[in-house]
C-alpha cells in the first residue's frame, strides 16, 4: 500500500480541544518511498521524519511522546531491528531512548516535563531504519501524553500512520499540474515520473484513465474545484505495492451543485440581460443557462413555443398588444425558443433573467 495517514485519535471528550487532535502530524520518508531489502545480504535503510503542529487556542504541557516503530520480518512490520538507530527532536532539552522490548522510542523532556503553545510544531525524526524485507503496511502509532496546565494527571492520545514499503526500483513522483488556479472551463495538463515497473491509473470525480504509457495528460472543460489522484501500482511477488499521489485544481467562479441551500444574508440570484424584441416573422434563440424571460408585447401576437425534444416544439405562451400583454417564461440550460409573431407593426421589450451570468442568444 502507499503512504497513507490514517488517525485514530482517543481522547477525554470533556477534555479535548475544539480543534481536533492536540498534534496534528505529517510523515516524510527518505528515500520517498521507502525500499525494502533484498531477500538476503544487504540491509536497505530509510529515514521518517513526523513533522507536528498545533493549533489551538490553549497551550499543554507534556512528559513523553511516544513512536511506536513495529519490529519483525512480516509485511505489516517495518525493520528487522533498531541497531543503529539514529534519533532527533527539534525541541530543546529533549532526549530520545529506544526502547525496542516495547517496539517503541520514547521522546522526553529532561526537566519531566514540557509546555507546548497553541501553534507549536514538533519534529521528530527517526534515520537510519533497517527496513525488513517484505512489501507491506506498517503502522506507526505515536502516543502523546498530555495534560492541561494545572492538572496533575496525564492523558494518551494516539494517532496511527500506515507506512509502504515498496519493491526496488519503484517510484511514483512529481505529480502536478501546469496551473494550480484556472478560470472556469479551462483545461489543465497533468504530469508525473514513474518507474518502468509501475501501472499508473488518472482519477478525478468519477473517472478512472489508464495513463501509463503516459508522463503528461491534459484534462478538458474544468468546472468545479477538482483533486485529481495518481495511483501507481507494481507487482512484487504474490502481492501489489500501490502508491497514490494528488493534485488540487481550483476553479474561479466554478459551477456548483449543491442539495440543499440556505442562505442567512443577501446574496444575488439573478443577472438581468435585455434582449432585443424579434424583428421577423419566425426567429429561435437558445438559453445558455437556466433563467426567466420576461416577455411585454405591445402590439401584434406573439406566440412563443419552446423545444421539448429535438426538432419538436410546443405551443407554451402567448402575448397579444395590450394592457395584460406580460410573460414570463421559464427556460433551461440548453432549450431553444421559437418565437411567431402574428402580424405587423412589431413592438415589444424583452428581459433575461439569469441564473448565473448565461446569455440568451439568438440562433
Amino acid at each position: 500500500m502507499g503512504l497513507v495517514t490514517q488517525i485514530a485519535v482517543t481522547t477525554d471528550p470533556e477534555t479535548a480541544s475544539d480543534f481536533g487532535s492536540q498534534l496534528q502530524y505529517s510523515p516524510t520518508t527518505l528515500p520517498d518511498p521507502l525500499t525494502i531489502s533484498p531477500a538476503s545480504g544487504t540491509v536497505e535503510l530509510g529515514d521518517l521524519i513526523i513533522v507536528s503542529s498545533r493549533i489551538s487556542p490553549d497551550p499543554i504541557e507534556t512528559n513523553e511522546i511516544a513512536v511506536h516503530i513495529p519490529i519483525g520480518a512480516e509485511a505489516w512490520q517495518l525493520v528487522l531491528d533498531y541497531t543503529g538507530m539514529q534519533t532527533s527532536i527539534n525541541l530543546t532539552g529533549w532526549s530520545a531512548t529506544p526502547d525496542p522490548a516495547n517496539e517503541r522510542i520514547l521522546f522526553k523532556p529532561n526537566t519531566g516535563h514540557a509546555t507546548l503553545t497553541p501553534t507549536q510544531g514538533v519534529t521528530l525524526q527517526l534515520s537510519k531504519l533497517r527496513i525488513n524485507r517484505q512489501v507491506g503496511t506498517a503502522p506507526v502509532v505515536i502516543a502523546l501524553k498530555w495534560r492541561t496546565p494545572g492538572s496533575t494527571s496525564y492523558r494518551t492520545e494516539e494517532q496511527t500512520l500506515s507506512l509502504g514499503k515498496f519493491p526496488p526500483g519503484f517510484y511514483l513522483r512529481d505529480f502536478k499540474a501546469d496551473n494550480a488556479y484556472i478560470e472556469n472551463g479551462d483545461p489543465v495538463t497533468l504530469s508525473w515520473d514513474h518507474s518502468e515497473n509501475a501501472t499508473c491509473h488518472l482519477l478525478y470525480e468519477s473517472a478512472e484513465i489508464p495513463v501509463t504509457d503516459y508522463s503528461k495528460f491534459p484534462v478538458q472543460d474544468i468546472r468545479r474545484n477538482t483533486m485529481f489522484y495518481l495511483r501507481a501500482r507494481a507487482q512484487a511477488g504474490t502481492g501489489t505495492a500501490e502508491r497514490t499521489l494528488s493534485y488540487y485544481v481550483t476553479v474561479n467562479r466554478p459551477d456548483l451543485e449543491v442539495r440543499d441551500l440556505e442562505i442567512g444574508g443577501k446574496a444575488r440570484m439573478f443577472t438581468r440581460q435585455t434582449v432585443t424584441v424579434p424583428s421577423t416573422m419566425y426567429s429561435y434563440a437558445t438559453a445558455q443557462t437556466d433563467g426567466l424571460l420576461s416577455v411585454n408585447v405591445f402590439s401584434s401576437t406573439l406566440t412563443i413555443y419552446l423545444e421539448t425534444s429535438p426538432g419538436y416544439y410546443a405551443m407554451q405562451y402567448r402575448a397579444t398588444g395590450g394592457p395584460e400583454s406580460y410573460v414570463m417564461v421559464p427556460v433551461m440550460k440548453g432549450q431553444k425558443v421559437n418565437f411567431r409573431w402574428a402580424e405587423s407593426p412589431r413592438a415589444g421589450n424583452m428581459f433575461w433573467f439569469a441564473f448565473g451570468d448565461g446569455e440568451f442568444l439568438y440562433d
